[in-house]
């Protein structure tokens, strides 16, 4: 029963979160990418429910004191794979 309370915890913090928009956010409540700490050993799916663990808003982090807001395709794409991508166009990709 325990799982199941937290799972539906995450769902509701995904869904409240989703639709807040940039201007409405206290920067002091997003977390700094660089402080957030997955690890790599660990499942796919396990590393997202930390990621959403961790953060307070899923859908936003900063990057260099500058807020970025995340946006998820509805389209069948893995979670991992858009995250990857975002890390690419962020870093590797200049």
């Amino acid at each position: 029963m325990h799982r199941v309370n937290n799972i539906s915890k995450l769902e509701n913090k995904i869904k409240y979160y989703r639709d807040i928009e940039i201007d409405n956010i206290n920067s002091e409540q997003v977390t700094d990418i660089n402080k957030i700490k997955i690890n790599k050993r660990k499942s796919s799916v396990i590393r997202i429910l930390d990621f959403l663990r961790y953060v307070e808003n899923p859908y936003m982090i900063k990057v260099n004191e500058t807020i970025v807001k995340m946006q998820f395709s509805t389209k069948p794409i893995k979670a991992e794979e858009c995250i990857n991508q975002l890390f690419y166009n962020l870093y590797l990709k200049h």
